[in-house]
């Protein structure tokens, strides 16, 4: 079989010796696990033994690209990372904007993995052929902002950057990397990995032409998407304020983290609506390549480390939500410089807002003292979160703990505190309440990584008040398609086209030259999502950890869902668990696939 749309091999690179190798796949691993999550998931089964230490020389990043990068596809300019997450110990794939994995393509790779540790803070560089190790020394311990522009001073024009901040170079667990700045793989923890082995940043740019089965296929599909986008008109929300006008949405579905997730409607949401910031808005410029959508939006306000010096900070629905709501925090611009300081440190939003929340909750219920955390830290307070926020990428004081995440700070701190600790399998929950979603807190117990909001969403908008298992179906059926759209690393926003399966299955086949219909294509979502559930299972992952956290079985305090539960009863959940279970063709006892299901797969010789 003729590989097209892809390279055709993988380069592995070793830290530790400074060798690589390249391993050229067989056609029917290409054929079997697409790209991207897919495998990647394939890839990191195979190379890494249970009970590896995540932060250990031994775990691996894999930095993924798909059968579409290369090629002008709509909305490709995004990239894959897959590794074992320090945060949870289980299974991590994330996913960045920017145009690494294209630069990486380009390069003669469809994925390059790393293992092993630099003795020195270490730069990979790929230019097509020639891999460099170099120096890092001089920008450790530099932010993103300024380590970016070194790297981008001293590489090929067009060279793709991807960097930490000082919290991977800390090994703070909410670590994040960042690509052109305005980019990150969010969750997880994985700068931390790239911290524990040394290394820097990867830097990649690449000349080589990717060669399509159908060419023709790729004009056509962007043509309809773009004209479905035009088709929205310019007041379109999503249009005009990218993913912040969804938190008008949120609120009126009692889904916004409001409080450490007390309630899911936050009073002060109005004064953080992006038309209250039109006098700073400064574009979208810092969008992803190849983007019809454009919905990366920048905002002017202070640096919080340089009094009147003005920078832009780009948040995302995810941070408004995490670091505004969940905090508190009414202010517009103390968000905008939470964001800006999260990015330049390397810090995850989503985490990083969700265990500062909690430790203001521990701190208003006396779990934690104003003398354990060296000053009061209240819900409201912008300059205590800031002042918290720079303590976990640095692991000074209560920011140690903190930097563990959420379940992690809990067990240390104890004292019930796990009672107020918001995440499923060590994952911190992203900013929609299931509270507000019949059916959702479903996806979030069963995530792979742990609570996404990313793993599949329930089609209804109603909330919780009567059954959730006729929502299943619907739920699996859309993390099937966020499967396909991460092993082709197309963004998940395309919803708003929409761009559904069919399409993607179109460039897919005109990329490979392959036959791949809906049925195969829901039978690559099973086979993907059971693989991810084998290597969490050699982690110890069963039935037993696909729960939601104490939280979501309280009522919300205020708003539109006032004393609503995620499930009208935990009798409820278990049946949804039990359905989801059958429709992957898992067992009901531990939720693992049967021998049926896995030969029906091919994943029979794999596990």
């Amino acid at each position: 079989m003729t590989v097209l749309g892809w390279n055709g091999k993988v380069l592995w690179i070793d830290l530790s010796t400074k060798e690589t190798v390249e391993e050229a796949l067989d056609p029917g691993i290409y054929e079997k696990f697409i790209g991207g999550k897919g495998l990647g998931s394939y890839l990191l089964y195979r190379e890494l033994e249970a009970g590896i230490d995540p932060l250990g020389p031994q775990n691996i990043l894999l930095f993924m690209t798909g059968p579409l990068q290369g090629l002008p596809a709509p909305n490709v300019g995004r990239w894959s990372l897959v590794t074992k997450s320090p945060l949870t110990g289980i299974y991590l794939d994330t996913h960045s904007g920017g145009a690494l994995g294209r630069e990486i393509k380009t390069s003669g790779y469809d994925a390059v993995g790393v293992k092993g540790k630099a003795e020195t803070p270490t730069t990979i560089v790929i230019a097509d052929d020639t891999i460099r190790f170099e120096d890092a020394s001089g920008i450790w311990g530099q932010g993103v902002h300024e380590s970016t522009k070194a790297l981008k001073d001293a590489n090929q024009k067009g060279a793709s950057i991807y960097v930490i901040g000082p919290a991977g170079e800390n090994i703070s667990l909410l670590a994040t990397g960042c690509c052109e700045i305005a980019h990150q793989t969010g969750r997880g923890g994985a700068g931390a990995v790239m911290g524990s082995k040394n290394l820097k940043a990867v830097v990649a740019k690449g000349s080589k032409r990717i060669t399509p089965a159908d060419k023709d296929v790729f004009g056509a599909v962007r043509k309809e998407a773009q004209e479905l986008w035009d088709d929205k008109g310019p007041d379109f929300g999503f249009k005009k304020y990218g993913t912040a006008s969804l938190i008008e949405t949120a609120n009126a579905n009692g889904q916004f983290p409001t409080r450490n997730w007390q309630s899911g409607y936050f009073e002060g949401h109005e004064n953080l609506w992006p038309e209250k910031l039109a006098d700073w808005y400064a574009g979208d410029d810092m969008s992803c390549p190849h983007c019809i959508m454009r919905c990366t939006h920048a905002y002017r306000t202070e640096n919080p480390d340089v009094e009147g010096e003005e920078i832009l900070s780009t948040p995302e629905y995810e941070t408004w939500g995490m670091m505004a709501g969940d905090l508190g925090i009414d202010d517009p611009h103390v968000l905008l410089k939470l964001c800006y300081l999260a990015d330049d440190l390397g810090l995850d939003t989503i985490g990083a807002g969700s265990v500062i929340a909690f430790a203001m909750e521990a701190f208003e219920k006396g779990i934690l003292t104003e003398e354990e955390i060296g000053f009061p830290l209240k819900f409201g307070d912008g300059q205590a979160a800031i002042r918290t926020l720079r303590m976990i990428a640095k692991r000074e004081g209560i920011g140690d703990v903190l930097a563990l995440g959420t379940k992690k700070a809990a067990a240390k701190i104890g004292k019930g505190s796990d009672a107020l600790a918001v995440h499923v399998k060590g994952l911190e929950t992203a900013a929609w309440d299931p509270r507000g979603k019949r059916g959702l807190g479903l996806s979030y117990a069963t995530g792979d990584v742990g609570s996404s909001h990313l793993r599949g969403w329930p089609d209804t908008s109603e909330p919780p008040t009567e059954s959730a298992i006729d929502m299943v179906e619907s739920m699996l059926e859309s993390r099937y398609l966020k499967i396909l759209r991460d092993s082709l690393i197309v963004c998940h926003f395309v919803w708003r086209f929409p761009l559904g399966f069919e399409p993607l299955i179109r460039l897919l086949n005109g990329a490979t030259g392959l036959k791949y219909d809906q049925e195969s294509i829901n039978l690559y979502g099973q086979r993907i999502e059971t693989l991810t559930r084998m290597f969490n299972q050699r982690e110890g992952i069963s039935r037993v950890d696909d729960i939601l956290p104490t939280r979501f079985w309280e009522g919300q305090v205020s708003g539109p869902n006032e004393g609503l539960p995620a499930y009208v009863s935990k009798e409820d959940f278990n049946a949804s668990l039990d359905l989801y279970y059958d429709l992957m063709g898992w067992d009901k006892e531990d939720g693992l696939p049967t021998a049926d299901t896995l030969k029906k797969l091919g994943l029979d010789e794999i596990v």
